[in-house]
């Protein structure tokens, strides 16, 4: 899941007073839902969710690769102990094929540079002036020229693939990305294939500004990007999906969801084993427990690559489906040792169904984000929130991402919260 840097510094310090203000989440929930039997949060068993975070994080669970499936294989397994008849659902995706060869070259200069490309850069040689763009927001072409010339756009706040397509549409031929001081040059994406890409690379903040002061000391700043060898091709993943039918003629529907795939270079453990762990937990513990509402417990494939596995089965619900569905939550990163306080996310960054709920059992900061798969069921019109550690830890989407960096404390607190507030929303009694 990418993340906004912009909004880290601010949220960091709000986030810090939140929780330090705040009681223990099991505390807050033995005070705040009275009528939640107490026996069924009792029932959570943190070791067992450890112990899968543990088993889930021992590779990398690459979208359409046979790593994936196994995890695959071992959710459904576990699901069915516990005595769920579990559905899977398959889908198509485009999988991105990085590139050969990613150069960038300037006339005139002997300083090198290692340019790295995004997720989805497309191939391409392109040759044009160097023209600073600020932060490649619409507004910033306004008064500049960039027809058959190669923008440079410093990370702000807006997304990567809206900094190409802005670059594209001002009539740019490549993309230039300076990234900030304190982020990574490596495993970003411009989120999923677009046909108006144009070829995109990413230099290091030094490497960032040293090609900025570049242009701003020279008249005219020619360089060339080189990019060889990306490509497309059709995989298959999968979501599992388990059904757990109401005790009334109630037909309303609470979903609660999680991604089980990793990026390629790390083993995913709390990006998102640890969230898939939860989930296993929580369906686990409300197998036998009778609810007004129907719950639906979705392990979604394929999200990082963009969101595939979620949009596919927003895409394949009825429109009665949407309307019945009540709620949805999504976790994403929940169990970092290094990550900040436990936030709440929505895609518009307003309360809903979700956040007001959980609450009224613990009180932790609402933020917004559409990088997770909370939003196809936002865009559907369905109550969603993302839980999630935030800002995340350093090592995020890299190697370091292992079982040594999960906290059993924190995995027990997002299980607490997000169970007491599956109850509050499925079961009618538990409405204050």
């Amino acid at each position: 899941m990418v993340r906004k840097a912009l909004y880290i510094p601010i949220l960091l310090v709000f986030s810090i007073f939140i929780s330090a203000c705040s009681p223990p989440v099991q505390e807050v929930i033995s005070s705040s839902t009275d009528n939640v039997d107490s026996a069924i949060l009792d029932n959570l068993d943190v070791e067992k969710i450890y112990s899968n975070v543990k088993e889930l994080s021992k590779e990398p669970r690459i979208a359409g690769t046979d790593s994936e499936k196994n995890a695959a294989n071992f959710i459904t397994s576990q699901l069915e102990t516990f005595g769920y008849a579990v559905e899977s659902q398959p889908f198509e995706f485009d999988h991105y094929i990085f590139p050969k060869l990613v150069e960038l070259t300037i006339d005139g200069i002997e300083q090198s540079f290692s340019p790295e490309p995004f997720q989805y850069s497309v191939s391409g040689n392109v040759t044009g002036t160097l023209i600073n763009v600020n932060n490649g927001l619409t507004s910033d072409y306004e008064d500049i020229d960039v027809k058959g010339k190669i923008a440079v756009a410093s990370i702000s706040d807006i997304y990567f693939e809206e900094m190409v397509l802005n670059a594209a549409e001002a009539g740019a031929v490549g993309v230039i990305i300076n990234f900030a001081d304190g982020l990574p040059n490596t495993g970003w994406s411009l989120g999923k294939h677009h046909d108006d890409f144009i070829p995109t690379i990413a230099l290091s903040p030094g490497e960032g500004k040293s090609l900025l002061n570049l242009i701003r000391d020279n008249e005219s700043v020619t360089g060339t990007i080189t990019i060889e060898g990306a490509d497309i091709e059709k995989h298959e993943s999968q979501n599992i999906i388990v059904t757990k039918p109401s005790k009334t003629s109630n037909d309303e529907i609470v979903v609660v969801g999680a991604h089980y795939d990793s990026v390629e270079t790390s083993p995913g453990a709390s990006d998102n084993a640890s969230g898939t762990a939860v989930l296993l937990e929580i369906a686990r513990v409300l197998e036998s427990v009778s609810t007004d509402k129907e719950l639906r417990f979705l392990f979604f494939g394929a999200e990082e690559l963009g969101l595939f596995g979620s949009e596919k089965y927003v895409d394949e619900m009825t429109k009665s489906e949407i309307k019945r569905t009540d709620a949805m939550l999504n976790m994403d990163m929940v169990g970092s040792v290094d990550a900040g306080p436990l936030t709440m996310f929505t895609v518009d960054g307003f309360s809903n169904t979700v956040t007001d709920t959980a609450k009224t059992i613990k009180k932790i900061p609402l933020e917004f984000t559409d990088r997770s798969d909370h939003k196809p069921f936002h865009n559907a019109g369905i109550d969603a929130a993302l839980f999630s550690y935030f800002p995340s830890e350093e090592w995020y989407h890299s190697p370091q991402d292992t079982i040594d960096q999960i906290s059993k404390d924190r995995l027990d607190e997002v299980a607490s919260l997000v169970t007491a507030s599956v109850l509050k929303l499925s079961t009618n009694n538990y409405h204050e």
